[in-house]
């Protein structure tokens, strides 16, 4: 697929995934938004763009802390995330939820003072001239925040794997794409922000607990790995969950839940 073709793919999957993403299970995408906005250090007042805003786990807590005098805009490619989210905004007047391409953010020039992208710069198929167009849209002293996956749980990471290997070759033998593989070390960062200043990254580790493997199950195809589940055949379908949640049995804990710990990494600049 060539770029357009893959973002097309992607927003459709999420758009699949927008009436359980974060609606199944434990909470996993939510921590994560609390901490991105915890680290943004929201002033009261601020005017912000939320790109690839979701079910707006980095929305609400954006908008409770700039606060009735300050905006929040999020925008998604995915309809049906735009449309869920801006019903759950429907009593916040200084929310706004629109369409829009966090890789190309369709707004006036200076025109907010934050700019936060919650686990959604590795999806961005050139990430460095979505930054071009976020440093465009930032007011003089405004900053950037974003977060991406660190280390993920080996055993987690593992099970997706399982699930992977049956999922039949793509053109030139390759795996499936895991787009939050791109931006997995400080280095990486740090290439990407080449031009920014006052650079500051922090490394937050949080543990996702699962009653046990249908929980786990029903979690994975609520977000973007459902791609997978939905790439896997379906003869082998069965076959695939076996394998995968024999994987899984190794976090098992004492009390019997299933446990994975995921690494966020959190990252701030200014222009």
């Amino acid at each position: 697929m060539n770029p357009s073709e893959a973002k097309a793919a992607r927003a459709a999957v999420f758009d699949r995934s927008a009436a359980t993403y974060e609606q199944v299970g434990p909470r996993f995408f939510g921590p994560f938004g609390h901490l991105l906005v915890e680290r943004a250090r929201i002033r009261p007042g601020d005017r912000i763009l939320d790109v690839g805003c979701g079910r707006g786990h980095v929305l609400f807590p954006a908008a409770e802390a700039t606060g009735p005098g300050g905006s929040v805009v999020g925008i998604d490619l995915a309809p049906a995330m735009v449309s869920l989210t801006a019903e759950a905004a429907a009593d916040l007047p200084h929310v706004t939820v629109a369409l829009g391409d966090a890789a190309a953010p369709d707004f006036p020039d200076d025109e907010f003072d934050l700019i936060l992208a919650g686990l959604v710069i590795f999806f961005l198929p050139e990430p460095d001239q979505a930054l071009l167009e976020y440093r465009r849209l930032l007011r003089p002293g405004g900053r950037l925040a974003f977060s991406t996956f660190g280390r993920r749980d080996p055993v987690f990471e593992q099970a997706v794997k399982t699930l992977g290997s049956f999922v039949a070759p793509r053109p030139g033998g390759n795996p499936p794409e895991r787009p939050a593989d791109r931006f997995r070390d400080r280095a990486s960062h740090l290439d990407l922000l080449a031009d920014w200043s006052g650079i500051e990254i922090t490394e937050h580790t949080l543990e996702t607990r699962f009653t046990g493997q249908q929980q786990w199950w029903e979690w994975i195809q609520s977000h973007g790995v459902r791609r997978i589940v939905e790439l896997l055949p379906a003869d082998r379908l069965r076959e695939a969950k076996a394998a995968a949640f024999e994987v899984m049995e190794a976090a098992r804990t004492t009390d019997g839940d299933l446990a994975i710990r995921t690494e966020l990494r959190v990252t701030t600049a200014h222009p």
